[in-house]
């Protein structure tokens, strides 16, 4: 990503209502296959600013890396200092050297997202656990996607082949925010009208950020029960077979 972006997101995420609906998304699915257990070893691929190192440290020990040394920093400021600078498809670690890997906003970072795959594969022990949070729907590729670096966006059929491809088992797959979706495709619209840098990563208004945060928080609930047919992100749950 560019630099700047990791000061905006040190800035909002604990603000905003997608970084909010993404933490209630994964940490609920987790809940639902994971118990807590200290020594777990988790590795935070992409860990960013380290926000959510404490929140994973819930379900063991957590390491992080990032590709940013300015991310690193901030990580740093907050506290977090098992982190490290590598890229997410070259980590210097021993084979099945974790039980938990996530990668949150990564994957569609990465050129060759199938090499990485089989690299956060031969990192987790047999039984392991990867999660999975990308964004979806090719057509909704724009300039944000751009500015952050994203190669691509994902459509459910793909990401499942890649992870199977991988040696993943699919525990749970998902489409997330779909009922924010004509809301965001309307605010795409005003800002292609008015244009603004990182228009998608800028707080709204608190009654609109309140609302959003609270339909994000609705949608987790159904995304972490039958699954949603579509929307602009998908998480995944594999298991290492």
């Amino acid at each position: 990503m560019e630099e700047t972006a990791y000061s905006l997101m040190h800035e909002i995420e604990d603000r905003l209502w997608w970084y909010r609906g993404r933490r209630r998304v994964c940490f609920d699915l987790l809940d639902r296959f994971l118990a807590p257990a200290p020594e777990r070893r988790i590795l935070d691929v992409g860990c960013g600013t380290g926000y959510n190192m404490a929140h994973l440290r819930k379900y063991g020990s957590v390491q992080g890396v990032d590709m940013s040394e300015e991310a690193l920093r901030f990580c740093r400021q907050r506290g977090e200092m098992n982190v490290a600078l590598h890229r997410a498809g070259e980590l210097p670690f021993p084979d099945q050297s974790f039980e938990l890997l996530t990668a949150f906003d990564v994957l569609e970072h990465i050129e060759d997202d199938r090499g990485a795959l089989r690299e956060f594969d031969r990192l987790l022990v047999p039984g392991g656990w990867l999660l999975i949070y990308t964004p979806a729907l090719p057509w909704m590729y724009n300039e944000h996607d751009r500015k952050v670096e994203h190669k691509r966006r994902y459509v459910k059929a793909e990401l499942m082949d890649k992870l199977d491809q991988a040696g993943f088992e699919i525990k749970h797959l998902s489409y997330v925010n779909l009922l924010i979706l004509p809301v965001v495709l309307l605010a795409r619209l005003f800002y292609k009208l008015r244009p603004g840098s990182h228009a998608e990563m800028q707080v709204p208004p608190e009654p609109f950020n309140w609302f959003f945060t609270a339909l994000s928080y609705l949608e987790a609930r159904l995304v972490n029960g039958p699954a949603l047919p579509y929307g602009m992100t998908l998480v995944a749950l594999a298991r290492k077979g």
